[in-house]
């Protein structure tokens, strides 16, 4: 008589945000909010019109924090007024000055 196994599937692992930093309590009136998130999800480079208006917004210093706390889940896009590079090589100097 031939053995079976069952082998147990499990899902991916799901990034979970950083608890320390909080996710910034937006209200709706956000440049973010009031535009096409296309404009903040760009394929190619950055979208200047996204980083000027993160420049107007008032959450923008606890959006970028949260961003550069969760690298992962703010992988791509605009976040706080930096893209993606950017956020990458703060992460980077950071790490260097840690060390």
């Amino acid at each position: 008589m031939a053995q079976t196994t069952t082998a147990t599937v499990r899902p991916p692992a799901i990034a979970l945000a950083d608890p320390a930093v909080p996710y910034p309590q937006m209200t709706g009136a956000e440049p973010c909010r009031q535009t096409d998130p296309e404009e903040w999800f760009p394929e190619h480079g950055h979208n200047a019109t996204a980083v000027r208006l993160c420049g107007s917004c008032p959450l923008a210093a606890d959006c970028r924090k949260w961003a550069l706390a969760n690298p992962t889940l703010a992988s791509d896009g605009i976040w706080g007024g930096l893209t993606r590079a950017q956020r990458h090589a703060l992460l980077r100097s950071n790490l260097r000055t840690a060390a």
